[in-house]
């Protein structure tokens, strides 16, 4: 049984979850939304790409526009997988990998949708007690 998030308290006690992929749904999206370096118990939880939401997003390029390109993420390609170390899809895989521990196998994969302005974030792996197939999907919207 996984604690339910967002949290609830039932009776006095934590409530759980009795569906694990949903927990671990729940956790994802807890993870992706939170900035990097906006928890402080732990300033690595979170995913980098959140921290850019004032960011110019240069769309030629399919990366975060930075003209004095000081920080590295602002190399970062916004489509592709996480089998490739420069994109923001294999940031995501290695917070997954830090935090989701219920999840093995992880792979990732960010397509950005020009005309809609979203992109489409995939994630695969294994959920380690069942040995069951873990797929999820969700999008981003672009900011500007």
């Amino acid at each position: 049984m996984d604690i339910q998030l967002p949290l609830q308290i039932i009776n006095g006690k934590l409530s759980y979850s009795k569906d694990t992929k949903t927990a671990i749904n729940s956790f994802i999206e807890l993870l992706i939304s939170t900035p990097s370096r906006s928890c402080l118990a732990d300033p690595q939880f979170g995913f980098i790409f959140s921290s850019f939401k004032f960011e110019i997003f240069n769309e030629k390029e399919g990366v975060i526009y930075n003209p004095e390109r000081q920080l590295d993420s602002y190399e970062k390609k916004i489509s592709g997988t996480s089998s490739n170390i420069n994109t923001f899809a294999a940031e995501l895989k290695k917070a997954i990998e830090e935090y989701e521990k219920r999840l093995s196998n992880v792979s990732v994969s960010m397509v950005y949708i020009k005309n809609q302005k979203e992109i489409q974030v995939n994630i695969e792996g294994v959920i380690t007690e069942t040995n069951e197939v873990y797929n999820y999907s969700t999008s981003i919207k672009i900011w500007n």
